[in-house]
């Protein structure tokens, strides 16, 4: 796993990114194995107690590209809001990690004004990856957490509506650019726990005759259908210590609510030890949620590349929770000297779709 996570570092993509983009037979209309793959990873570093100015954001990105040629190599390519220009991922990555975080210069700007700013920013990036692309199709796959802040097009209140009903100054990620520039797709990808409703066990209707079948656990890919009309796709993760040895699976059949507590009794039968402090797993989802751009591809085309890079990772040996375009961004921001974990205080939340 260390030596994975090397080539991570290297930008080195081998043939298993290539065989999970690849379409089977039945999915030879997908042309996902002929996009580019952009992630881009938005973090805003809040303030620790004492420390003055405006909160750092910082992007990073990547790009997996296809070859031109059948039989070529992929390649990575990152960029950074400190290094704003697109290089091979080993030599962004190295830039980056030698320059401090950017902070703020010039005049106190809005809440709404510092995220529109990073939308500027990120458009430019796209307009100079379209360069380096020279024509080949590409699609934007970013987190629904923190890039809703940027493009108000990416939140479920505003599916359905035009651009000119948000309060943000790009409705989404390279929407500015011309028509044959922008992106074929955005992919909004979701793993908050407080958005994504936890998978507690799973139905399948058989085919054969009029039955279903029931299960406790399941990897596979959902379609899940929507009142705004576009369907999103729940991505299903088990633990991986679930399937490890001696670990109970506690959580299979029921949750810590009803958890049995201990029981001391001189009869050895009736002796139960506590399952209150054991170790508890349950599955986990990722949400999946194509916005389509163009009719060149279809949004379950998009959904089943997704969770294919999310299940061939480059640095793990099981599944990771994003694809691995926005993941290889957010761990280009992790392996930063100056990262850290940050939580916002309560009263420092602020209401997205309320925020001037």
């Amino acid at each position: 796993m260390a030596l994975l996570d090397l080539y991570r570092s290297l930008g080195i993509i081998d043939d298993r990114i290539a065989n999970a983009l690849r379409p089977e037979a039945r999915h030879a209309v997908y042309g996902a194995d002929r996009l580019a793959h952009v992630g881009f990873h938005i973090r805003q570093q809040n303030n620790r107690k004492g420390e003055k100015g405006a909160p750092k954001a910082i992007v990073t990105a990547t790009a997996l590209i296809p070859p031109t040629a059948s039989g070529d190599v992929w390649q990575l390519h990152g960029w950074s809001s400190t290094t704003a220009r697109w290089q091979p991922y080993r030599t962004a990555q190295n830039q980056f990690h030698a320059t401090d975080y950017p902070t703020e210069s010039g005049s106190k700007k809005s809440y709404r004004q510092r995220w529109d700013d990073l939308g500027t920013v990120i458009e430019q990036a796209l307009e100079d990856l379209v360069e380096d692309l020279d024509g080949r199709p590409y699609v934007i796959t970013v987190d629904e957490d923190s890039a809703r802040r940027i493009w108000d097009g990416l939140q479920n209140s505003k599916q359905g509506k035009r651009p000119d009903t948000g309060k943000s100054k790009y409705w989404l990620p390279g929407y500015s650019l011309p028509a044959d520039e922008r992106p074929d797709a955005i992919i909004r990808v979701n793993i908050a726990d407080d958005r994504v409703p936890p998978p507690t066990g799973y139905t399948h209707q058989l085919s054969s005759r009029d039955a279903t079948k029931e299960g406790e656990t399941s990897n596979a890919l959902y379609k899940i259908e929507t009142d705004f009309g576009t369907p999103v796709w729940l991505l299903c993760n088990v633990p991986r210590n679930y399937d490890g040895g001696n670990s109970g699976r506690l959580g299979a059949k029921y949750t810590r609510w009803d958890a049995q507590c201990a029981v001391m009794s001189d009869i050895k039968e009736e002796r139960r030890k506590s399952e209150i402090p054991e170790p508890w797993y349950s599955m986990t989802a990722t949400e999946i949620f194509p916005i389509a751009l163009t009719d060149r591809v279809s949004h379950e085309a998009l959904a089943f590349a997704t969770a294919q890079l999310c299940h061939q990772t480059m640095y793990w040996s099981d599944r990771a929770r994003y694809p691995v375009a926005l993941h290889a961004a957010i761990q280009m921001d992790k392996d930063h000297p100056q990262y850290r974990r940050t939580a916002q205080s309560a009263d420092e939340e602020v209401d997205l779709d309320d925020e001037a």
